[in-house]
């Protein structure tokens, strides 16, 4: 331990170490100080990780989680990399706007993490030890192909596709050297009309969600069947079971990378129509994977629902961010009352920070 951190601060010694950390001046508030494993951090710089990279080669393995950290600094300003389309429905209308990130940089970061960990393990490999990271294991690579489905970030079983692609096509995702963007004020925002609740505008809208017909009328009257809950807003949805947080099932996870994987790339491969993007989540819900928290049953049902009307919309996966903000309104073009409702986005903002 002693190592570790003398090698954060590019010496030897650790004794060393506290004195440059504590002669370094006092931190500015809400910024990190010297710290290990960042690499994921758009606030800051692993500054720790740069130096342990360049002060000893036993850290080359962790090369890689520098330039992820360097890129997601240097792109962090880039609209373009951000998703726009807004959650909240306020008399109607929701927000266009950059927030989190894109589906397409959603992917990108997936891909590039599935990248470090091949090229680690086939590094641990030669070296003939174990692998000193590992960023996506099989349970979180599951979780987050779940979530990407659930919230229309990537077709069904995206992550099995992007694995595929390293591990049997030797396809790389090599992490680009960009120059950082600029902080820019963010752009003005603009409305869309979707209604007073998401898909309360579709046919059958009791269907969306957390409901599967094709699978609910083969096993209907059966004990394979799907139990369901009623929610207090009356929702019949599955009931899925519940503990005190989301987790995937270890053992699910194993027979799932054993046994269902072709028939998983076949069905990503396939594709999905408009509306469906959320059927890899309720495929690994039903197989019996995914655990979620007791508040997530009807949370993940409207965030189900509302995925599946801006898929229909054409406003998930690798939507234009230009077209989109063609269909939607300016403030000044909002009825009065989606501008009584919005008046807080009608001031400039200027940072997501």
């Amino acid at each position: 331990m002693r190592r570790i951190y003398a090698h954060a601060v590019g010496t030897s010694c650790a004794v060393v170490a506290d004195a440059i950390l504590a002669g370094s001046g006092s931190r500015r508030q809400g910024k990190c100080g010297a710290r290990l494993g960042c690499h994921v951090c758009q606030m800051a710089e692993d500054k720790s990780l740069a130096n342990m990279v360049e002060y000893d080669g036993r850290y080359a393995y962790a090369a890689g989680l520098q330039r992820l950290n360097r890129f997601i600094r240097h792109t962090r300003f880039d609209w373009h990399r951000r998703h726009w389309v807004g959650r909240t429905i306020r008399r109607g209308f929701i927000k266009i706007q950059p927030d989190t990130y894109h589906p397409t940089m959603v992917r990108a970061l997936v891909r590039y993490m599935l990248q470090l960990d091949y090229d680690e393990q086939c590094r641990a490999e030669r070296a003939g030890e174990r692998p000193k990271f590992e960023l996506l294991p099989l349970d979180l690579l599951i979780a987050v192909d779940a979530l990407q489905s659930l919230n229309g970030l990537a077709r069904p079983f995206a992550a099995w596709a992007d694995w595929r692609d390293i591990r049997m096509r030797g396809i790389r995702y090599d992490i680009p050297n960009l120059p950082p963007v600029s902080q820019t004020a963010v752009p003005e925002a603009r409305f869309l009309y979707v209604g007073e609740e998401w898909d309360d505008t579709a046919a059958a809208s009791e269907w969306t969600g957390l409901r599967d017909p094709y699978l609910e009328c083969f096993t209907a009257d059966s004990a394979c069947g799907p139990a369901l809950q009623v929610t207090r807003d009356g929702r019949a949805l599955w009931a899925l079971p519940t503990a005190q947080q989301f987790s995937v099932d270890p053992e699910s996870a194993f027979l799932i990378s054993e046994f269902e994987l072709d028939r998983l790339l076949e069905a990503h491969d396939a594709g999905v129509v408009p509306g469906q993007v959320t059927a890899g989540y309720r495929w690994y819900a039903q197989y019996g994977c995914l655990t979620l928290s007791h508040a997530q049953r009807a949370e993940h049902d409207e965030i189900a629902r509302r995925t599946a009307y801006k898929d229909r919309l054409g406003l998930t996966l690798e939507y234009d961010i230009e077209a989109l903000r063609t269909r939607a309104l300016g403030f000044d073009d909002l009825p009065q009352l989606g501008q009584a409702a919005w008046q807080q986005a009608a001031t400039p903002q200027h940072s997501l920070f």
